[in-house]
């Protein structure tokens, strides 16, 4: 899914600003429990893998923020983050559907 490795200019592809290489529009996190994969370009299929990105101190980049640095989170404290996450996510909304006329 999407372009290999660094080949993705992200925000950098609209307007040439060296500090928005690679960077990406941040999405909502509400009911993000259903709108896997995760990321820009979908590398990982869970929240946990996400965590666990973050957790490592992100991927290293030319435009990495340097206060991106390893959280060393213990696990109890990813599977709270994890539960956090997934708390955002709410009971699907009914949709009704119209009726249409017939002729």
């Amino acid at each position: 899914m999407g372009l290999k490795g660094d080949e993705d200019p992200g925000r950098y592809g609209i307007r040439k600003i060296k500090i928005l290489k690679g960077a990406f529009k941040t999405p909502t996190l509400r009911d993000i429990e259903l709108t896997a994969p995760y990321m820009h370009n979908g590398m990982y299929k869970t929240l946990e893998e996400v965590i666990d990105h973050y957790d490592r101190g992100g991927d290293t980049k030319d435009n990495l923020d340097p206060n991106m640095q390893p959280l060393h989170l213990k696990a109890s404290e990813k599977a709270s983050l994890v539960a956090f996450l997934k708390a955002l996510t709410g009971e699907p909304t009914p949709v009704i559907l119209p009726r249409l006329p017939i002729e």
